[in-house]
């Protein structure tokens, strides 16, 4: 059994022609034959399709009534379209008559309705007008309050400028002052705990039992001397620092002032603005009261129009039955005609298509 050759699922096939490409036909097949036979079986197809009536009819109803079912589509959709235009000639054929003033017999009760919803429109207008004019008038009145305030703003702050250019030159001196008088009296600290220091080393020195006589009294000249230059200095600080505690005193006591002068008119500002900011919201939601009320009439003068337009149609359709004679209508008479000559063409090819 070892010896035996291997199973093979594919019966009857030889493995190495199994494993060669896709791409490559077999070589009891060439690609020529192949596309011989499909030629072949598609002239056999033919050939039966011209023999065979029955199937050849089937085929051109199912044709046919598909062609038929888009054709009646699209001469509906145009149908439709001449029909609007037609119902649309009307309507300017009303408008043109009751611009024209053509009082008919034959639409006498659509006038009536008509001139009663233009007396409508009219009052409509004039309300209108009346708030478009309010509306304008507080608008003049609004911008003029508006540059009144900005006018007096700007009174009050070119009144406070000079007074404030004048409180920041004070602060300015004032801090120059206060670090002046700091340094000061720094200063005077440290020259007396040096003065202090200089004393000490004086008693140091005068008693000191190693000194000779010529060199303690070099020492303690010496001493003297930086006690006296300190003792100087300290004096002139101290007569320095009372006079800048007095300046400091003047300019804080100056800068109080300014800062209430300043204050005064900043009060005087946030008080304006309070009282025209009151009187302009006031006056804004006013206007915008009015500009919806103008908006409201606008909105029953597009409703009453709305309603006209029916008794328009109306009016263009009786006056095409009657055909009125007026030679201001003729040009829409022939309009008309035109679309009925389309409308007929089209339902007669409807007719033919069923």
């Amino acid at each position: 059994m070892s010896g035996a050759p291997p199973l093979c699922h594919n019966w009857g096939v030889n493995p190495t022609v199994q494993a060669q490409p896709s791409g490559v036909a077999a070589e009891g097949l060439p690609f020529w034959m192949l596309w011989l036979l499909l030629c072949v079986i598609l002239l056999l197809v033919a050939f039966i399709f011209l023999r065979d009536k029955d199937l050849r009819r089937r085929i051109s109803a199912f044709l046919s009534g598909a062609r038929r079912h888009m054709t009646r589509l699209r001469i509906q959709a145009k149908l439709k379209r001449e029909r609007e235009k037609k119902t649309a000639l009307w309507r300017e054929l009303g408008k043109q008559a009751w611009d024209e003033d053509i009082r008919a017999d034959c639409i006498g009760d659509q006038c009536a309705k008509l001139a009663g919803l233009d007396e409508e429109i009219g009052r409509h207008q004039k309300t209108w007008h009346d708030v478009y004019s309010r509306i304008e008038v507080l608008g003049r009145e609004h911008d003029e309050a508006v540059r009144r305030f900005r006018e007096l703003i700007a009174e009050q702050e070119e009144a406070r400028r000079p007074h404030q250019e004048e409180m920041l030159a004070l602060a300015g001196k004032k801090n120059e002052i206060l670090e002046a008088l700091e340094a000061a009296l720094r200063e005077a600290e440290a020259a007396e705990a040096h003065l202090t220091a200089v004393g000490k080393d004086a008693r140091q020195i005068e008693g000191n039992p190693r000194l000779a006589d010529p060199d303690r009294a070099a020492r303690l000249d010496k001493a003297r001397a930086k006690a006296a230059h300190l003792a100087a200095l300290l004096a002139s600080l101290r007569e320095k620092t009372p006079r800048l505690q007095d300046e400091r005193y003047r300019l804080e006591q100056r800068l109080e002032e300014v800062e209430a002068r300043v204050r005064v008119f900043n009060a005087a500002i946030h008080r304006l603005e309070e009282e025209y900011r009151d009187r302009l919201q006031t006056r804004e939601r006013e206007i915008r009261e009015w500009q919806k009320a103008k908006e409201r009439v606008q909105d029953k003068i597009v409703d009453v129009k709305r309603l006209m337009e029916p008794l328009f149609e109306t009016v263009g359709r009786i006056l095409d039955e009657t055909r009125f004679d007026h030679e201001e209508l003729a040009v829409v008479y022939f309009q008309i005609d035109g679309v009925n000559r389309t409308v007929a063409d089209l339902e007669s090819r409807l007719e033919h298509l069923k």
